[in-house]
């Protein structure tokens, strides 16, 4: 049995949103086992923040299309992806600053922001990978 299918045997894994959650979870961690071992190795941060960061969007995209929406991986999904974060960081960015201006708590900010860019990542990636589906249905995907 395959390791999805073992995986999806568990009904709470049936959710798109949980395995959404799981999937950035994934990518989450790998990000910073990257970032640790480019700063070993590079000892220059922007350089280590480049690949690790570069790395995890394309393999956030590739998982997220495979693992949580279950659809074929495309260029068009990596683009729409890399637009899609663009957005959810700009406007965590935005809320970040008027929050500080309120007088929010910065670790408050901290929540509110990185809930904010999650939530409108799930919402925006669930429509650009439903769509790229409707066009490839995962019966269609080759091994």
């Amino acid at each position: 049995m395959k390791w999805s299918a073992r995986l999806q045997s568990f009904p709470i894994v049936r959710f798109t949103f949980i395995r959404f959650g799981l999937v950035a979870l994934l990518g989450e961690s790998v990000y910073f086992i990257l970032y640790g071992l480019m700063v070993k190795l590079t000892n220059h941060l922007p350089t280590s923040l480049a690949i690790a960061g570069g790395i995890c969007i394309v393999l956030n995209a590739y998982t997220h299309s495979r693992i949580t929406f279950r659809v074929n991986f495309t260029w068009r999904l990596l683009f729409g992806y890399l637009q899609i974060q663009l957005l959810g960081f700009a406007l965590a960015f935005l809320l970040g600053l008027f929050l500080e201006r309120l007088g929010t708590n910065k670790w408050m900010i901290a929540l509110l922001t990185y809930a904010s860019w999650a939530i409108i990542s799930y919402l925006l990636s669930k429509v650009l990978y439903r769509s790229e589906g409707r066009k490839t249905r995962p019966s269609q995907l080759h091994p």
